[in-house]
């Protein structure tokens, strides 16, 4: 007999029927005697903003990679059938799964009592509360991962273990047995699977420059029509980066490149021909320029003898963090410095640095990039939000107003920034505002960017550099 089907889910929020999907599905498989058969977990693309991500801690990199749930259901479907499903709140997750199985057009009832919740049966076999933490505790079974769908399934398969043990001969298991007998359901031939994917996929890869490697620098890997490899080449073989410098620049707003800006860098850099050893050729000028900004904002707030300039840059928390997202190191960052330094020196000298100077990578690359100026938000600029934020809704767009600007609903071509709980939301604001080339940066951000707009500090960019969110 096949036994039991342990099943957890994380979604979006609490009611598909008002639009929230199912993120994350695991199922457990149970013997008749509670032991642990096999276990099979993935997450599942929403095509949706996640929601409470604080609670389930789920990232949109990571579902940005993972399969539709029409693409899932196969596998889960086939794990079903034929045994009795378990949840804990079964109700709950049986209502996602109704509606997911529905949207993706696959005839496969749920027959309710074919399913048994380990939250009901809390009330026969123990006391207190019900709560899946609560009742593993008191029958002594590990919970860890609360709330990933694995890690409740595993612990709802451990309670369920306890209550065969407990009471193995309650109708309950025969009842649900007989309606789960022999339910097999039919699906479509030529329905797709998929591969799980877990937590953290966007991180296993490495650093999103690897995907440089994985296939040749040819533009027509990304768009039909483009031009030939090395088309971004000069006649002296020089690459032309400036567009990908405005992307990166655009990306490091808010000193996080999304995986829809990797994505957009990606692409520009096989369409330049530009390979992985010569884009963080270009990273390392970038960071070069963007420490010789922070020197200039450093000119006239102190005398240049009462502080050490280097030691100050070498530790700067927001430099490392840009480094980091551009694939590079601790090193990097003091070669960055030591560059600006000598930079600034020169000029000095030569009492140069006029407007539509050489951009980062010039020297190596032979191109130049106008000069870009600070991203500053003006009054009356129109942001929308999106996503489970950290603080209310009602006290961002407080916020908002206070500092002279328009929070508003939803994204038009009008809107000058939104503003993203997770950067790599999938919500349509986000896709929205990529598709019309609106900003999306996180609150932490946003509130840099209004604390610039209260404090008006004045700092000039580098040529070809627009200096991040400060």
């Amino acid at each position: 007999m096949p036994g039991f089907a342990v099943v957890d889910l994380e979604t979006t929020g609490f009611s598909p029927r008002l639009g929230d999907r199912v993120a994350e599905v695991a199922v457990v498989l149970v013997d008749d005697a509670g032991r642990v058969e096999d276990e099979w977990s993935t997450l599942v693309n929403p095509e949706r903003d996640l929601g409470p991500q604080h609670v389930h801690g789920i990232a949109a990199a990571d579902v940005a990679l993972a399969p539709t749930f029409d693409r899932v259901a196969p596998a889960l479907l086939r794990l079903l059938a034929g045994r009795v499903l378990v949840a804990h709140n079964a109700a709950f997750d049986t209502r996602f799964l109704r509606a997911e199985i529905g949207r993706a057009g696959i005839a496969a009832a749920i027959d309710p009592v074919a399913c048994l919740c380990t939250q009901q049966l809390a009330s026969r076999y123990l006391t207190g509360s019900r709560a899946l933490a609560a009742c593993c505790a008191a029958v002594g079974v590990v919970h860890d991962g609360v709330h990933s769908a694995l890690g409740d399934a595993r612990a709802t398969a451990g309670l369920l273990g306890y209550y065969l043990d407990v009471a193995g001969d309650d109708e309950c298991w025969a009842v649900a047995r007989a309606a789960a007998d022999g339910v097999r359901w039919s699906l479509p031939a030529a329905l797709p699977g998929a591969e799980p994917v877990l937590r953290g996929a966007s991180r296993a890869r490495g650093h999103w420059l690897a995907a440089l490697a994985d296939a040749p620098a040819d533009p027509g890997l990304d768009a039909p029509g483009a031009p030939a490899p090395g088309a971004g080449a000069g006649a002296d073989g020089h690459h032309d980066v400036s567009m990908y410098l405005r992307l990166l620049d655009d990306a490091l707003l808010d000193r996080y490149v999304s995986h829809a800006e990797r994505a957009a860098l990606l692409a520009e850099a096989r369409h330049a021909g530009l390979d992985r050893a010569t884009v963080e050729a270009v990273h390392r000028d970038y960071l070069a320029a963007l420490a010789r900004a922070e020197l200039d904002a450093l000119d006239g707030t102190t005398a240049a003898g009462d502080r050490d300039d280097g030691a100050a840059l070498r530790d700067d928390p927001a430099l490392h963090e840009v480094a980091g997202q551009l694939g590079l190191d601790a090193d990097d960052v003091a070669g960055a410095v030591e560059a600006a330094l000598g930079t600034r020196l020169v000029d000095a000298v030569a009492d140069a640095g006029a407007p539509g100077a050489a951009a980062p990578g010039a020297a190596l690359l032979g191109t130049t990039v106008p000069t870009r100026p600070a991203f500053v938000l003006a009054p009356d600029d129109e942001v929308v939000l999106t996503g489970s934020m950290s603080r209310s809704r009602e006290a961002w767009e407080r916020d908002v107003r206070a500092a002279g600007l328009s929070p508003w609903p939803y994204v038009t071509r009008r809107t000058r920034l939104l503003v993203a709980a997770d950067p790599d939301s999938l919500s349509t604001k986000a896709r929205t505002a990529r598709r019309y080339g609106v900003p999306v940066v996180t609150e932490a951000a946003f509130a840099r960017l209004l604390a610039a707009r209260e404090g008006a500090s004045g700092r000039t960019p580098e040529p070809g550099v627009r200096r991040w969110a400060s």
